[in-house]
Formats: C-alpha cells, sequence, structure tokens
C-alpha cells in the first residue's frame, strides 16, 4: 500500500522544467552622464546573472538555465517581438525577464533590479544604493620657535576644515552584488 501511494505521490509531484531562459534587459538609465556606458553596464548584468543561474536549478525551477542579452535572444527564440518591451516579449515567448534601473543623483545612486517570470508576475527584486559622502581633512598646523636660552615655544594654528563632496558611483561590484541577491532571493517552486 505504501509504494502505491509514493508512487501516486511522485507522478504527482511537481517534475522542474528541463531549462529556463532569462533574458537580460539592456539597463534603463535615469542618468545623461552613465547612458554612454549602457554596453559595458549590460555586459556586466549579463557576465553576474551568468555566474549565479546556479541559484534558479537550487529553486528546483529548472535544470538548466540558459542567460540571454539583445545580441542573442533574437536568434534563440523564434519570434518577430520587438525586445524593446521586454515583458511583453517574455510572457509571449514564455521566457523569463530581468530589468535594470539605475538612478544618480547628486546625494545617491541606487541599482534596483526586478526579475519576471514568464507571466509577467515578478518573482524577485533586489537594490543597492550608495550616497553621497562629505570628506573633511583637518588643517591645523603646529610650529615650534626654539630660542637659545629659552624654552620652546609651540604655535598652534587652526583653520576651517578643508570638505570636499565625493559623489555617488556606481560600481562593478554593485551591479555583481545586487545580481547575486536578486538571483538568491528567488523562492523555491
Amino acid at each position: 500500500m505504501f509504494w502505491l501511494l509514493f508512487g501516486a505521490l511522485l507522478t504527482h509531484a511537481e517534475q522542474p522544467e528541463i531549462k529556463k531562459d532569462i533574458y537580460v534587459a539592456p539597463p534603463t538609465i535615469h542618468d545623461e552622464a552613465l547612458r554612454e556606458f549602457q554596453p559595458y553596464l549590460n555586459s556586466l548584468l549579463v557576465s553576474s546573472a551568468q555566474s549565479n543561474k546556479h541559484w534558479v536549478r537550487r529553486t528546483h525551477k529548472a535544470k538548466k538555465v540558459n542567460i540571454h542579452d539583445k545580441h542573442t535572444i533574437e536568434s534563440v527564440m523564434d519570434t518577430v517581438c520587438d525586445y524593446d518591451k521586454p515583458l511583453k516579449c517574455g510572457s509571449e515567448n514564455m521566457h523569463w525577464v530581468l530589468v535594470t534601473d539605475i538612478f544618480v543623483t547628486p546625494n545617491f545612486a541606487t541599482v534596483v533590479v526586478k526579475m519576471y517570470d514568464e507571466n509577467t508576475e515578478l518573482i524577485a527584486s533586489a537594490s543597492k544604493s550608495s550616497y553621497s559622502v562629505e570628506k573633511c581633512k583637518d588643517q591645523t598646523t603646529v610650529t615650534t620657535i626654539k630660542s637659545p636660552g629659552r624654552p620652546a615655544t609651540e604655535i598652534t594654528e587652526k583653520k576651517p576644515d578643508l570638505c570636499t563632496i565625493v559623489n555617488p558611483k556606481i560600481l562593478s561590484k554593485d551591479l555583481k552584488q545586487v545580481i547575486t541577491i536578486l538571483f538568491a532571493s528567488i523562492h523555491p517552486a
């Protein structure tokens, strides 16, 4: 009886898909100065996704995971979909989509990544921020005056601190970290 029940449960158990395709959409950059770096940022996102795809296998959602970018997706998918609308194409072609937004202001820089499944449902998200910092350098000088037969005299001159603002930065390590957090936050099936 046990074996019949176990066999029935085993046949009804949800088996993971054989493969899962994930399209890494080019990042949406909300800063004119960074737009020229979009190809570089996209390459970082793709390579980070490639090195973190094992998380999808660990969630039992697929046995094999393929990462695609704008250069490979149209050759893999038999489609005429306009990948300028990645979520629509993900739904039409039944694959996941990784969407990235990058915001930079004088006071903060934030990367937000979101993973959508083939039904355009949000299945994971993560963000990483950096903030501007004020770095100050002390401008105290001490001068010692020595005269023969007299004790040394010290004169301390204190000027206002020399302060500069260090602008927030989006670094490659930030992108790698936020992608790792995103993939690790995908919930098991």
